[in-house]
């Protein structure tokens, strides 16, 4: 690969500056601040872009290198590769794409992959060398001649790439890389939250909290089943002697009934009590009346008369001696005679008194003997009837006990039978009282219970999800002991891989230091776990760190020729941006000999400020194009 022109429209303190390049050595020579880093800088963004992040440094690229002078912020590069095809890439740095144009300018720019993220790497694909690769070999930034760790390290892989498997871009690193994405997606590790192993852990916890949670309802389901099998038989129990209350209150109540018609004849009796009592009274109170009274006037008619007997006697005798008045005797006369009169009337009233009051007294006779008569007749049938509802009543009661006798206690069914009307209505009251209550506590039993057969039915879902998640999580872990038994087992490859590097590229190391240092260091090692080691002069291979500046920049230069060598397929250019400040004299007339008479068919691009490389060249008689680069 040459490159061929850079126009440079507008990128840092440049605008409008146009360069061309030549094969082999071209020097690009300038003062500083003359825009020499800043061109190569332009060369680096235009094949690969430019960065709107920081990446570790204080200012992104993108804002490092906004033109100062314009608000055109593009340019155009023209290169060949060596299969001859020529092309063009304009690029608005403003825009994540360029825009490509084959030898006949031609946009072909559909022709590549666009990636979402890094947009076109058309580079990539056409020569198979990535930015990591292109800034540790191909560029050398001016104090950055030293190579990082990781630089080293994309050196290492590229290597042993193609030590391994002959194609530098079959990385084991990114097989591991790619195994471990893959794991990572499709188990994951502690780290992740959510991958599938995370997830499965995750869902495995909250089951097995939330199963045991649900494990209580196992033991609870089985006391409140039993809890509501004890209110059904209570309320069952209940209803049965609520059933037998009200049975024999309806026979309490017929013997009400029947026993209102005996108390009737019983009040019917009591009314024939008084009304014999009554008349018998009447009868004794009138005979005693007229007794007594009789007596009472007999007595006094015969003292009048007895009086008035011997008024007459006395005034018959008095008339013999003393001259009475004879109105005295007619007195007397009409006393005897009303007297007489009197008694006479008497007599004869006193024969219809007693007359009518022994009729009354018959009448009353008759009356108490009848009333009797049907008091006798109203007991007798009140008996009669009290005797029927007592067997009646007693038959109803022993149909009643042997219906009951097998649901209920002999004890709580003779306790019934002892009570009264109202002792029954009261009890069948509270009994309807405690059914509603158990009915109550059956409701709220039957809520608990469907809400604890959701829970179980919650728990037997937990228990399925669990044994499913459990499943996946031995799935998942088999998945992942496979991916770490085949990345140990490519690491242990690997690092055999790793241990020997390439004897080509070992040999082209060594030469190229060799010629460097005028055969000071013929042998040189080169490991990521060591970086690059020297044999000094008793033999110790010792880090190249311990050498002095010029000696370390001379061989990290060395490596990053080397490695560009055997990494690349394509001839890449060199390009050196005040690459040999710390080589001497000698040193570098070695460097530029060596890379002159070796490297015929790669361009060089040196950058510097300084006459010394071309006065080596002038003095070796090698030519070179002078590229003068004003500030």
């Amino acid at each position: 690969m040459k490159i061929n022109n850079l126009k440079i429209n507008g990128y840092g303190k440049i605008k409008d500056k146009e360069i061309d390049f030549k094969d082999k050595i071209n020097i690009v020579h300038g003062k500083n601040e003359a825009g020499k880093s800043t061109t190569l800088n332009f060369i680096n963004n235009m094949l690969y872009g430019i960065s709107k992040n920081k990446n570790g440094k204080p200012i992104s690229d993108f804002d490092k290198f906004k033109p100062w002078k314009t608000e055109d912020f593009s340019g155009k590069i023209r290169y060949t590769l060596d299969n001859g095809e020529t092309y063009e890439i304009y690029r608005d740095f403003k825009k994540k794409n360029p825009i490509i144009y084959d030898k006949n300018l031609k946009d072909i720019s559909n022709e590549y992959v666009i990636d979402k993220t890094s947009g076109i790497n058309f580079l990539n694909e056409q020569i198979g060398i990535d930015e990591d690769i292109f800034k540790n070999t191909v560029i050398t930034y001016q104090d950055e001649i030293k190579m990082s760790k990781a630089g080293q390290n994309t050196i290492i892989q590229k290597i042993s790439n193609l030590v391994s498997s002959g194609d530098e871009n079959i990385s084991f690193k990114k097989t591991l890389d790619k195994i471990n994405k893959l794991q990572n997606e499709e188990v994951g590790t502690s780290r992740t939250s959510q991958k599938p192993i995370n997830i499965v852990n995750n869902k495995i916890e909250e089951l097995t909290k939330k199963k045991n949670e649900l494990e209580n309802y196992r033991n609870l389901i089985e006391q409140t089943s039993n809890d509501f099998t004890e209110l059904e038989n209570s309320i069952k129990e209940e209803n049965i002697k609520l059933d037998l209350f009200k049975k024999y209150r309806n026979i309490l109540e017929k013997n009400k009934i029947d026993y209102a018609e005996v108390d009737v004849n019983k009040n019917l009796e009591q009314d024939y009590d008084d009304k014999i009592k009554e008349l018998e009274e009447k009868v004794d109170k009138g005979a005693k009346y007229r007794i007594q009274k009789e007596k009472k006037s007999f007595l006094r008619n015969y003292i009048f008369i007895f009086l008035c007997t011997i008024i007459a006697i006395v005034t018959a005798i008095l008339k013999l001696f003393i001259a009475i008045p004879i109105a005295f005797g007619l007195i007397d006369v009409v006393i005897i005679v009303a007297t007489v009169i009197g008694i006479t009337k008497f007599k004869k009233q006193k024969n219809s008194k007693l007359h009518e009051l022994e009729e009354l007294e018959k009448k009353i006779n008759q009356e108490i003997e009848i009333l009797n008569k049907n008091k006798k007749e109203r007991q007798e049938d009140r008996i009669a009837k009290e005797q029927d509802i007592r067997e009646k009543s007693k038959n109803q009661n022993q149909i009643l006990k042997q219906e009951f006798i097998n649901d209920l206690s002999e004890d709580f069914i003779e306790n019934a039978f002892n009570m009264n009307y109202d002792e029954i209505s009261v009890a069948i009251e509270n009994k309807e009282e405690r059914i509603n209550e158990l009915k109550l506590k059956l409701h709220a039993k039957e809520t608990e219970k469907q809400v604890m057969n959701d829970k179980l039915d919650d728990l037997a879902k937990v228990e399925e999800n669990l044994s499913n998640a459990l499943d996946e999580q031995k799935e998942l872990n088999s998945l992942n002991n496979s991916y770490n038994i085949a990345k140990e087992c490519m690491e242990i490859a690997y690092e055999k891989i790793r241990e020997s590097l390439s004897p080509e590229f070992t040999n082209e190391l060594c030469n190229l230091i060799s010629n460097i240092s005028n055969g000071k260091y013929n042998k040189i090692k080169f490991s990521d776990t060591e970086g690059l080691t020297v044999e000094i002069d008793d033999g110790r291979y010792v880090s190249v760190e311990n050498l002095s500046i010029g000696t370390i920049d001379q061989m990290y230069l060395a490596l990053r020729i080397s490695s560009l060598k055997t990494i690349a397929e394509e001839n890449m250019p060199i390009i050196l941006d005040e690459a040999f400040v710390y080589f001497d004299d000698e040193r570098l007339k070695n460097i530029l000999e060596f890379i002159y008479k070796n490297y015929k068919d790669k361009q060089v691009i040196i950058f510097t400020c300084s006459d010394r490389e071309k006065n080596v060249l002038d003095n070796l008689k090698l030519k070179y194009n002078l590229i003068e680069l004003e500030s």
